[in-house]
């Protein structure tokens, strides 16, 4: 049976964050499906790339953990396409000129606070 594109990884999040660091069997076991040992892997494969679960050395075996709680993933993924979008671009200042151009007023004055607290985080530690 098919899933619908990107039910299994949602799955998988689900599962890793209600837990320790899990391994691939750990996993399996918890989504409580007949799934085979690779398809897990390959979605534990595919969120570390996507830079949303970590992965960590435990023996032979590796532990997959979420980087941030569940709750924050939203925020972080968005955090993350904007990150890369700005990455890929030659002229980083339009495109954020455009997000910014977006943003309503509340949401300008969440980010002038941010900036102002991220400046004074910088200046402390110099």
């Amino acid at each position: 049976m098919r899933r619908e594109p990107g039910a299994l990884e949602s799955a998988v999040v689900g599962v890793l964050s209600d837990q320790a660091p899990m391994t691939v069997e750990q996993v399996r076991a918890a989504l409580g499906e007949e799934l085979a040992y690779t398809t897990v892997m390959t979605a534990l494969v595919r969120l570390t790339q996507k830079g949303l679960v970590e992965r960590v050395r435990a023996g032979r075996a590796h532990r997959y953990s979420l980087v941030v709680a569940a709750d924050e993933l939203p925020a972080f993924q968005a955090a993350l396409r904007m990150r890369r979008e700005l990455d890929s671009r030659a002229g980083r200042a339009d495109v954020l000129a455009n997000f910014v151009a977006g943003l309503g007023p509340e949401d300008e004055a969440v980010l002038r606070q941010l900036l102002d607290d991220s400046a004074s985080d910088d200046s402390r530690s110099h």
